[in-house]
């Protein structure tokens, strides 16, 4: 069997779509080493270094240009590759192109979908008429979540039959240095640090979580924001109520060194909710995945697929959406009870591992490309 995988969202490009783009491919070709995998990727960087395991893949890289060229390019890679299955990892427009060539060359296809892109109304009624299109033309789609699935059901009215949940997987993370990023930021060994990681978008709730720590008395309890966006808002906030000794932001991190910052923290949390205006919503979350993994408890909200990524009570706390006071409180909580901590940072590696292994994602692709 020969698969190609098509994405305009991949490393180097930082977050949880990237990310999963490149892993899919890298644990479909490590798991099932019998089988040809090649992957195409749209870039707007016109110089890149492959991911640390990109060597085990063939990707070929091309500029992001205009829509022709991209179809064009996405035409030849299915016309001469020889695939059994073609798989977008992103939907628009490379989703669009994938699933119009597969069905002109009569390829098995699927799409992998996260949440906000099926979610949003944005764009004109030609754009919204090709997103459903796109989505009828896949023989298979694979949804992040059951919210994610539910979404796409309401909305477009699906066949339920063509859709599958395909939860996101993690691995244990390694890094390519080791530091103490806790010393970069002066952080003192009896600091209790939350962390955040993700785009500083207000969606993320990332206010939320700075109002949180305002609230509590504690002046050892300190929050480190790792990710890139507009921090105006977050950064007027922090001085115009004096937290200047107790909020951090690191900026953009590469993702090969992020193991060191959940390493430096005692709590994770993105507190996200759905934000109507901007129709944003998390899928999952992949940040969540990564945080219980290497052991952090986490504290995410009832918002789009969160508490699926989450063991409530157990692996950390699931919290209503803009709950600034239920967010302090379980912060305050575990910095408090140590038992309890302990607890959860022991069982969130375990419920990651048994949840979402690549092991399990794998056999669950294999099975949609041989229906």
């Amino acid at each position: 069997m020969k698969i190609g995988f098509f994405s305009d969202n991949f490393p180097p490009r930082l977050g949880g779509v990237a990310t999963y783009s490149f892993q899919l491919p890298y644990f479909l070709k490590e798991l099932r080493p019998e089988i040809k995998v090649e992957v195409t990727v749209f870039d707007r960087q016109s110089v890149v270094s492959e991911p640390l395991d990109a060597p085990k893949l063939t990707i070929n890289r091309f500029p992001k240009q205009s829509l022709i060229n991209l179809g064009w390019v996405i035409f030849r890679a299915i016309r001469k590759g020889n695939f059994d299955v073609v798989h977008a990892t992103t939907f628009f427009p490379v989703g669009f192109f994938v699933a119009l060539f597969a069905k002109i060359f009569r390829i098995k296809s699927c799409l992998t979908v996260y949440g906000t892109e099926v979610v949003t109304s944005r764009g004109s009624w030609i754009t919204k008429f090709v997103k459903r299109v796109t989505l009828m033309m896949f023989d298979y789609i694979a949804a992040f979540s059951l919210s994610t699935k539910q979404v796409m059901l309401d909305k477009y009215h699906l066949n339920p039959g063509k859709v599958s949940v395909i939860y996101p997987c993690i691995s244990p993370l390694s890094a390519s240095s080791i530091y103490d990023a806790r010393k970069n930021f002066g952080f003192l060994e009896s600091d209790f640090v939350v962390l955040f990681v993700g785009r500083l978008v207000e969606r993320k709730g990332a206010l939320d979580l700075i109002k949180a720590i305002d609230q509590i008395e504690d002046t050892g309890v300190k929050l480190l924001f790792v990710g890139g966006g507009d921090k105006g808002l977050l950064e007027n906030y922090v001085r115009e109520n004096n937290l200047g000794q107790r909020v951090f932001f690191a900026g953009s991190v590469p993702h090969e060194e992020i193991l060191n910052y959940y390493q430096a923290a005692q709590v994770f949390s993105m507190p996200s909710f759905f934000e109507p205006k901007e129709e944003d919503i998390e899928g999952l979350g992949i940040v969540y995945l990564e945080a219980q993994i290497s052991g952090l408890p986490v504290l995410g909200t009832s918002s789009g697929g969160i508490p699926e990524a989450i063991s409530d009570g157990q692996t950390g706390f699931v919290v209503p959406p803009r709950d600034v006071a239920a967010l302090a409180q379980k912060i305050s909580l575990l910095k408090e009870d140590k038992n309890l901590y302990q607890a959860m940072s022991q069982q969130a590696g375990v419920f990651v591992r048994e949840n979402f292994s690549w092991e399990k994602n794998i056999d669950q692709h294999l099975n949609l490309y041989q229906k």
